[in-house]
């Protein structure tokens, strides 16, 4: 869970912030005690929640205009750029800030594709030219 402030909350800060009274008496008589594993598992389940947070659930994303027009929407290129984006583009400010204003664009850029098969052609040979660049291997 995120708050309004960009602040990542995991499940443990949000149950810990109410007042048990039950918890209070065993913390005050025993102790606040948490073994090596539950720390460890603690960690590791916050780690996991703020990957899955950075990936701003782009993983069902399935969304890829201009590839899927010059590709196929199962086109391994097609899969690489959508991969490429979920763990390059996603993970960083500036990189969700262009996939944003790509998602704003494309769909009229696609749109003159479909009707210029030159122009398809030409982005086709622009785009395989990155891809391979990003490190895809066809």
């Amino acid at each position: 869970m995120t708050s309004k402030h960009g602040k990542h909350h995991t499940i443990t800060d949000i149950v810990s912030s109410t007042y048990c009274e039950q918890k209070m008496i065993f913390d005050r008589t025993r102790g606040r005690v948490a073994t090596r594993e539950v720390r460890a598992k603690q960690g590791d389940g916050i780690k996991r929640h703020q990957r899955f947070e950075q990936r701003g659930r782009s993983d069902s994303d399935r969304r890829c205009f201009i590839a899927t027009a010059v590709y196929g929407p199962e086109a391994p290129e097609t899969n690489f750029l959508r991969s490429w984006r979920d763990q390059t583009l996603m993970a960083r400010p500036l990189g969700r800030a262009f996939v944003r204003l790509y998602y704003r664009a494309s769909p009229a850029f696609v749109s003159l594709l479909e009707r210029h098969a030159l122009l398809a052609q030409a982005m086709r040979f622009a785009l395989g030219r990155v891809i391979r660049l990003l490190g895809f291997k066809s």
